[in-house]
């Protein structure tokens, strides 16, 4: 869409015209969705939060004068429809944020079902899927350990950091969207980075899917799922793994807690059934939709497991594993099964 076009499409939407409107802004949505979802860690709010600050932005459209990117606006209503949001509810958790690590034997809680917990979001509900544009996003900016590390931040800092840090707006167009001045938010991003490092810190590279040893180690996760093979999955792993599963706040560390914890819990209870997974892709990251055990017609989801998979001078191994127990996840992550 050339300036020209762009122009007269403003018009028409500023004398009412909603098809207008609709043309102006359908080029955002999806990269609003994708902020709103780092803001809020749920892409059921974000979807919530990205038609209200649509709505927002048709009764204030006389107010945009066009001197700025339109994109840019939208971003600034959308950034402080998300703070009164925040400011309504409690932020969401992470299991790994709330408590300390269990010993693999250890007696697992009650789900803590007074918490929220960050969800994942289907690859094509965030429009990252299938688009070597998308490529321009940046993975570790959607990944779900990057949004479960946001939710830590109170909401003005993640706001800073997002904006600038992530869509790359100036200090001054950060001051004007949080009302602040120039120091206060040099104060935010100050403490939203130092937050974000000792939270994310992440001693190992991101593996990618386009390395062939990247997707045979998914094929040996699969196979050792469903033959219940705990010695299989252990290869598969980094010393430090971690295994959480929402929405039990519980969370194991370390090959010995996690394996032992697995084999105790899960793989020795089914035995000879066996788990099957389907594959399936959220955050731009491997995960498997988890189906009961013995359903062979793969009618019954009952979780879905979401893989950190890092390089290692061994080769990709796992980092972490999200297990989400119960269907209501797959659910909310926009998912087809």
């Amino acid at each position: 869409m050339n300036e020209s076009d762009s122009t007269d499409i403003l018009a028409r939407a500023r004398s009412g015209d909603e098809r207008a409107f609709a043309s102006l802004v359908a080029p955002h949505e999806r990269a609003l969705f994708r902020h709103c979802y780092r803001m809020l860690g749920s892409g059921v709010d974000a979807e919530e939060a990205v038609q209200d600050a649509l709505e927002r932005a048709w009764r204030r459209l006389s107010s945009y004068d066009g001197s700025g990117a339109f994109g840019g606006w939208l971003y600034r209503i959308a950034s402080n429809g998300c703070l009164d949001r925040l400011r309504a509810r409690k932020r969401r958790a992470n299991p790994l944020h709330h408590g300390p690590s269990l010993a693999g034997d250890a007696p697992l809680q009650s789900p803590a079902l007074e918490l929220e917990w960050t969800e994942p979001v289907a690859d094509d509900v965030l429009g990252v899927a299938g688009d070597p544009a998308a490529e321009v996003i940046q993975r570790e900016h959607i990944s779900l350990a990057f949004v479960a590390a946001l939710q830590v931040l109170p909401p003005r800092q993640r706001a800073a950091l997002l904006l600038c840090d992530v869509l790359g707006f100036n200090h001054a167009d950060v001051a004007s969207t949080l009302d602040a001045s120039s120091g206060t938010v040099n104060s935010l991003l100050y403490r939203a980075r130092q937050r974000m490092e000792a939270v994310a810190a992440n001693a190992y590279e991101v593996a990618t899917p386009d390395d062939p040893a990247f997707r045979e180690l998914l094929a040996k996760y699969v196979r050792a799922w469903e033959m219940a093979d705990v010695d299989e999955l252990v290869t598969l792993l980094v010393d430090d793994v971690g295994f959480s599963m929402p929405p039990l706040s519980d969370w194991f560390q370390g090959v010995e807690a996690v394996s032992g914890f697995i084999e105790a819990a899960i793989f020795s209870a089914i035995r000879p059934a066996k788990i099957p997974l389907r594959a399936v892709s959220v955050n731009r990251q491997p995960a498997f939709v988890v189906y009961d055990p013995g359903d062979e017609d793969r009618v019954h989801p009952g979780g879905l497991q979401v893989l950190d998979i890092v390089r290692t001078p061994d080769g990709p191994r796992i980092q972490h594993i999200t297990s989400y127990r119960g269907p209501e996840v797959i659910e909310a992550a926009q998912l087809v099964v």
